[in-house]
């Protein structure tokens, strides 16, 4: 696959955080020079202005002791290393790099997850697809219901309290049960969001297992201890451009781009449509090339069985590059 101009980009950035980190060395700054090499960075696009310049946000990831130390001068650390990156990429004229925002690994799951019977929660999420839980507020869950079967089709299992919970099962348990099995969350930040009595305290809980926070701005900015986390802007009323930002999200970042291609090849082997089949096979095309033998094999035997892969324009030869 030809290689874009913005993952050009993203690849220099990455190769500017260690000569950022050198040069801080050499300057006698070694404590943010040993934050810089341990980081696993990661470029997100925030836009393009009218003179066509692409803008960019860098987070880096630290291993959680690292991030300890360096949490009561956190804003200091960002500014300088994003004072040093704009020097070392000004000739990328193209290219804007906004911001830097260092926060601590999120891949370690909670332990409490291990203490879990290992089917407790398989009523709530469907097998083999990213379990992703959408904190919301219950006015708009027409809106959350059409969002959660969209992203049903690419791969992402949603939880909404409103559909997902039994009349015969009691509900703070399963919401609890949901937030301590879930590998990301959702905050649909509509003006009314703060306003609830659940949405804080859910979005807490899922900060506490340090798993992925994807903020959407639908007329609030992230506050509070989202505030540290990228978010975008969306539109309820387009479920199926908001079910597509946030697979993209989950593909990349190291914290879920494993279980988001697991996913993925499910949702391939139960696509019902030819478009389905379209849109799911463009996703894996576009996702790094990490598949493991059993999924690749997964992905062959749905181009072999199910007709609307084999059948869908264009689809068993976007395929078969990753397959081989």
């Amino acid at each position: 696959m030809t290689e874009t101009v913005g993952e050009f980009y993203v690849g220099i950035v990455a190769k500017a955080v260690a000569t950022v980190a050198e040069i801080l060395q050499h300057q006698g700054n070694a404590d943010l020079a040993s934050v810089l090499h341990a980081a696993r960075p990661w470029v997100e696009e925030t836009g393009l202005d009218q003179w066509e310049v692409t803008h960019h946000t860098l987070s880096l990831e630290v291993p959680v002791e690292i991030y300890a130390g360096l949490e009561s001068r956190i804003d200091e650390a960002e500014s300088t290393v994003l004072a040093k990156l704009k020097t070392v990429l000004r000739s990328y004229r193209d290219h804007v790099l906004d911001a830097v925002v260092i926060g601590p690994t999120l891949d370690p799951p909670m332990t409490s997850v291990d203490s879990l019977p290992a089917n407790a929660a398989d009523h709530i999420w469907e097998s083999g697809m990213l379990r992703l839980f959408i904190s919301h507020v219950a006015t708009h869950k027409a809106a959350v219901g059409a969002l959660k079967a969209h992203l049903r089709v690419i791969g992402v299992s949603g939880f909404v309290a409103h559909q997902d919970i039994s009349p015969s099962l009691e509900w703070q348990a399963e919401i609890e049960l949901a937030l301590r099995t879930t590998q990301a969350a959702l905050a649909l930040l509509t003006p009314d969001f703060h306003e609830s009595k659940w949405t804080d305290q859910e979005m807490g809980a899922a900060f506490a297992r340090g798993v992925l926070l994807i903020p959407v701005d639908l007329g609030v900015t992230p506050y509070g201890f989202m505030g540290k986390f990228q978010a975008f802007k969306g539109a309820l009323d387009q479920p199926d451009a908001l079910a597509d930002a946030i697979v993209a999200i989950l593909t990349k970042r190291p914290a879920t781009a494993a279980a988001m291609r697991e996913g993925l090849v499910a949702a391939l082997q139960i696509a019902n449509t030819y478009k389905t089949a379209r849109k799911v096979a463009s996703l894996l095309a576009a996702t790094p090339r990490d598949f493991s033998e059993a999924q690749i094999t997964r992905i062959r035997a749905a181009v072999a069985d199910n007709n609307q892969v084999s059948d869908a324009t264009g689809v068993p030869r976007m395929l078969e590059a990753i397959t081989g």
